[in-house]
């Protein structure tokens, strides 16, 4: 597995990780109001970290990366 494919692997679990955030905490969840903001925020920076790693996915890919080239 090269550097983008793990890149991307880990950009499909974040985005996994803001569904489950959204399907337990449903406008209707006893908590809602509780937690609207913590979760929002969370939502928020998992979405921007998505975003981060967009570009260093399109970095990578620019770069030229092969399946060589990734040591790890």
């Amino acid at each position: 597995m090269n550097d983008t494919q793990k890149l991307l692997a880990i950009q499909q679990e974040l985005e996994q990780i803001g569904e489950r955030l959204g399907a337990i905490f449903t406008i209707d969840h006893p908590q809602f109001n509780d937690v609207f903001e913590d979760i929002g925020a969370a939502g928020y920076y998992i979405e921007e970290a998505g975003s981060r790693l967009n570009a260093a996915i399109k970095t990578v890919k620019d770069d030229g990366e092969t399946e060589d080239e990734s040591t790890n």
